[in-house]
């Protein structure tokens, strides 16, 4: 660009090498408007990667907790029976067998909250990861738009 002002200066004088400035200005701005814009957008579409990413590490993480639920569980059912089997008790009836099942009714009841809440999570994640790519694109376009008008008023 510095080569065009002396040629532009000596052919028509100083207007024209106004006009070369105004020009570049303009050519930079909205060089530097159009960069900003695909960063603006590139940062909504990664921070939409991410929150599914997030999202799936909860799912992972529900389904540990599941395994981990049902692992105690058959703890404290094998500890039932060893107790009642040393007593020399019936498992099969009367009260170990009611506590038993409520122990299993609990565990279900835990895997319920506990699956419900998680899908919760991982579609507010979802939702979040969308609305941050919406928005990038939003204001990706509001960047282009805005350096469309600074280069109109620049070139007047």
């Amino acid at each position: 660009m510095a080569f065009v002002i002396p040629i532009l200066t000596t052919i028509g004088g100083g207007s024209a090498a106004a006009g070369a400035v105004t020009l570049g200005t303009a050519v930079a701005g909205i060089a530097t408007g159009v960069i900003s814009a695909g960063n603006v957008k590139r940062a909504g579409k990664f921070t939409e990667a991410q929150s599914e990413i997030d999202a799936n590490a909860e799912g992972d993480s529900a389904r540990e907790r599941e395994i981990q639920r049902k692992r105690n569980l058959m703890r404290a059912i094998s500890s039932q029976l060893a107790t009642a089997g040393s007593a020399g008790i019936n498992f099969a009836e009367g009260s170990p067998a009611g506590i038993a099942q409520l122990d299993i009714d609990d565990a279900a009841r835990d895997l319920q909250i506990d699956t419900a809440s998680s899908r919760q999570r991982q579609v507010s994640t979802r939702a979040r990861g969308r609305a941050a790519r919406v928005t990038g694109d939003t204001q990706a376009v509001i960047t282009l738009l805005d350096t469309a008008g600074r280069a109109a008023t620049t070139l007047g």
